[in-house]
């Protein structure tokens, strides 16, 4: 396989996990909020910002947070590349040199997708109840294109890319929602048993995750639980071992993959060398680990770019 085309399906995959996430992540915090009214409007928003590291970016362009300015820089601002938007405008550059290896089927829905999204992302911003349905319906797209990609493309060298790119993607972002969590019990004083609860509740939800805890660990949401079953839990395909061990594996068809591996393992050493007791009474801890977390696995994607893919070519 031509490296300009690895790149660009493992970047295609890339893109559409974070466009799952994105909408997601604001469907699950407007309904979280509009169970608590009594929260303040900035504080309630900001962390939708803040777990996307894009929060002097927005401050600069829209100052306070509130559910206009959230919603419109998540959804529509060209400005922002992390945008809804902006990432199917990725999604779509990606899939034109992706043709070839991709099966029809999941090329005109990947295809039809983008279309959905240009014709109706306007709406959302004016209407929160059409917002909903159309998050709803993004979302819904989104999770048949990645069953009809698992179930009808062959599993080669393409499919393990796309594989690659969407684990190393829902990794870092199981890691940046639990990061905003640990922020927030830094910064928050005289903090009661109910809202700690709240707040790993809301962890769960914005990753699909409290009906699989609440089969599987069977005890009251906590923060010890919470951690283990994201962090540590091997069957569960949005938690933090399950992405790490799934990417080792694919790797380990690949020729030359020895400085992947090599991070991979020094990221699976960050990753079960802390004591989740610990880190769940000592926020400032938690936090300092999850970065340690995303510090090692971006060093993972780099020697995966630097090992697989063309490097960029200097302008004259």
């Amino acid at each position: 396989m031509l490296a300009r085309v690895a790149e660009n399906i493992y970047w295609l995959s890339r893109y559409l996990e974070r466009a799952e996430n994105t909408v997601r992540l604001i469907d699950v915090h407007s309904r979280m909020l509009l169970d608590h009214p009594e929260v303040e409007e900035h504080l309630g928003w900001i962390p939708l910002i803040i777990i996307n590291s894009l929060d002097e970016q927005f401050e600069q362009k829209y100052g306070r947070a509130d559910e206009n300015s959230v919603c419109q820089f998540l959804l529509v601002d060209e400005d922002n590349p992390g945008s809804l938007f902006s990432t199917f405008q990725a999604i779509h550059s990606n899939l034109r040199s992706c043709r070839d290896v991709l099966p029809r089927s999941s090329y005109e829905a990947i295809n039809g997708a983008c279309r959905f999204v240009r014709q109706h992302i306007a709406d959302a911003i004016i209407n929160p109840r059409e917002r909903s349905t159309f998050l709803a319906s993004v979302q819904t797209r989104l999770l048949a294109i990645a069953g009809n990609i698992s179930s009808t493309m062959y599993h080669d060298i393409a499919y393990r890319f796309m594989r690659v790119g969407c684990v190393l993607e829902r990794a870092d972002m199981t890691s940046r929602i639990i990061d905003v969590q640990s922020s927030w019990l830094i910064q928050t004083n005289d903090v009661t048993l109910v809202d700690r609860q709240q707040r790993w509740l809301w962890v769960l939800r914005s990753l699909s995750g409290v009906q699989m805890y609440r089969q599987h660990v069977r005890r009251p949401i906590n923060g010890e639980d919470t951690l283990r079953f994201l962090l540590h839990n091997e069957s569960l395909p949005r938690s933090y071992a399950f992405c790490v061990n799934h990417l080792d594996s694919m790797l380990a068809m690949f020729d030359g993959a020895d400085a992947p591996k090599t991070n991979i393992a020094a990221l699976k050493q960050v990753l079960n060398t802390q004591s989740l007791s610990e880190l769940t009474q000592n926020p400032l801890r938690l936090h300092q680990f999850i970065d340690s977390l995303q510090m090692a696995i971006n060093d993972v994607a780099i020697s995966i770019a630097d090992t697989y893919f063309l490097p960029p070519q200097d302008s004259e």
